[in-house]
């Protein structure tokens, strides 16, 4: 899987160095973004769109990183839960097996058999 997951990521990378290189003149070219507010104008500097697309894409970068932080911060809250449950189980389980190899345990199991129902032993003495 990491193999593939290489490949996949040369490959990317790869093409995206083919469009950087056909379209080199685009992305060299300086401009400048305006934004008309109501009450006012702001005009960027003059920079190569190659930047305005690193900006943006860090930007969607950063936007989707604490968006799910979250998330990430609840997952992390619930493995950490089950994980807590999951060695609680474990002892529980040893001890259990623990309890049924012991000598006692096997001496309780095959020692003489009780009556589970004296009332019923009572009425057939009796008839």
């Amino acid at each position: 899987m990491k193999k593939v997951k290489l490949a996949f990521w040369l490959i990317l990378v790869g093409l995206m160095g083919i469009v950087f290189w056909q379209n080199q003149a685009f992305f060299l070219e300086k401009k400048s973004v305006g934004i008309n507010y109501v009450v006012g104008s702001y005009q960027s500097p003059e920079l190569q769109i190659v930047l305005y697309f690193l900006i943006f894409f860090l930007a969607g970068l950063l936007i989707s990183y604490f968006h799910s932080l979250s998330e990430r911060f609840a997952a992390r809250k619930t493995i950490k839960k089950l994980n807590e449950e999951l060695a609680h189980a474990g002892i529980k389980i040893s001890e259990l097996e623990a309890a049924m190899s012991s000598p006692q345990a096997a001496d309780s199991e095959t020692g003489p058999v009780a009556d589970a129902h004296p009332a019923k032993s009572a009425e057939s003495s009796t008839a």
